[in-house]
């Protein structure tokens, strides 16, 4: 035994010798690579499943974006619930967000499908929906339609305490009617609102919040499609605050995305914002504006000026400066397109110049309006074209 033991110790020591040797060669190395997570239909309510998912290199966004505003039009436009549920889960699938799971939730809710909607929003919570007191709003509703009385009337408590401003909605609401007629509803009135001094203006706080204040001077990007991943969707439950999310034919502008961008000024009187609208169709070549708005301090529309950007592919393009005095520097150019657009179109049409056209400046009032002002030269210019075409 004694001498097993000895060889044992012999070549537990030559090991060691030979692991102080030299270094293995790095052609030698084995590269530790980490594949990609995949996901499937069935992964769509595994929230660490989604979130690992969402830690890869290579994304999806520009997919994800066409089916979601298919998937929205259907549902808010058409009415037609299988191909809003068919293309929601297709978005989620290419690239998941807080948005398509929210609208998921609602057609889910539409479908009666009351389970899967709680487990819809409660991923769109995951991923840190805003307005959050919509989620759980909607949660509310799904308990009282359960006839859960006593659930219904916590996430109603819970709703009003978050910022859920709609009250006279919630006495209205069909899906509340079970929770009206019972005891927690006034119950949860009183406990959701104790404290609360005005949930109108909680609302707007949490819109004007996601806007993250600029630092002077500040560029905005010819075309923030660019890197328009790296901004965030304003989410469709703010559309009082962003009119032009409606348009006269359709309930829901749904060929364009919008995105919170900047607060670019805070007066007394007023806050400045500035979020991005985009044609989401077109992706990266599609044509990128900003807007910039004016609220009072409790989310009334005071003005609203295009100050960068171009909304349209066939407009000239606006290069502005936001400076610390409360003005927009506009320098106007023309693209030129590395083919005739009347022949290739826009899409993937390489801009190789840009011509001068014209310069201008926005200034803000103490009121909040936005000015345009333009230069004596021009403004001369100006009124010459209108006389010669007056004659």
């Amino acid at each position: 035994m004694k001498f097993i033991s000895a060889i044992l110790v012999l070549l537990i020591v030559s090991l060691l010798i030979a692991s102080c040797g030299d270094p293995i060669p790095a052609e030698s190395k084995t590269e530790v690579r980490v594949l990609p997570v995949e996901i499937t239909e069935e992964d769509l309510f595994k929230g660490n499943k989604i979130l690992a998912f969402l830690e890869n290199e290579e994304k999806f966004v520009q997919e994800a974006n066409e089916f979601f505003l298919l998937g929205l039009n259907a549902f808010k436009n058409d009415n037609d619930l299988d191909s809003a549920d068919y293309y929601l889960r297709k978005s989620l699938i290419s690239e998941p967000s807080s948005r398509a799971y929210y609208e998921l939730g609602n057609v889910l809710m539409s479908q009666k499908s009351y389970d899967d909607a709680l487990l819809a929003y409660g991923m769109a919570e995951q991923l840190d929906f805003q307005p959050f007191s919509k989620i759980l709003y909607n949660k509310a509703c799904i308990y009282s339609l359960q006839e859960k009385k006593d659930l219904s009337g916590k996430y109603l408590e819970y709703a009003l305490q978050a910022g859920y401003n709609n009250l006279e909605h919630i006495n209205v609401d069909a899906d509340l009617e079970n929770l009206r007629e019972s005891w927690y509803f006034n119950e949860a009135l009183k406990k959701g609102l104790r404290g609360v001094s005005n949930a109108e203006n909680l609302f707007w706080l949490q819109f004007r919040r996601l806007f993250p204040k600029i630092e002077y001077p500040f560029t905005l990007k010819t075309n923030e499609g660019e890197d328009g991943e790296s901004l965030k969707h304003i989410s469709y439950e703010f559309e009082k605050y962003v009119a032009e999310m409606r348009d006269e034919e359709f309930s829901r502008e749904v060929s364009k995305g919008f995105y919170q961008y900047a607060q670019a000024y805070e007066t007394d009187d007023y806050v400045a914002l500035i979020y991005v609208v985009n044609d989401e169709f077109m992706g990266p070549y599609g044509a990128s504006v900003y807007r910039m708005a004016t609220y009072t301090h409790e989310g009334k529309l005071i003005d609203k000026k295009e100050v960068g950007g171009r909304s349209n592919l066939d407009s000239d393009i606006m290069k502005s400066m936001v400076n610390e005095d409360f003005t927009i520097d506009v320098e106007v150019f023309h693209p030129i397109y590395k083919e005739d657009p009347d022949d290739k179109g826009y899409y993937e049409n390489e801009i190789i110049d840009l011509e001068f056209v014209t310069k201008y400046s926005f200034e803000l009032t103490e009121a909040g309006k936005i000015e345009k002002i333009v230069p004596a030269q021009d403004a001369t210019q100006e009124v010459n074209e209108d006389l010669s075409v007056a004659e």
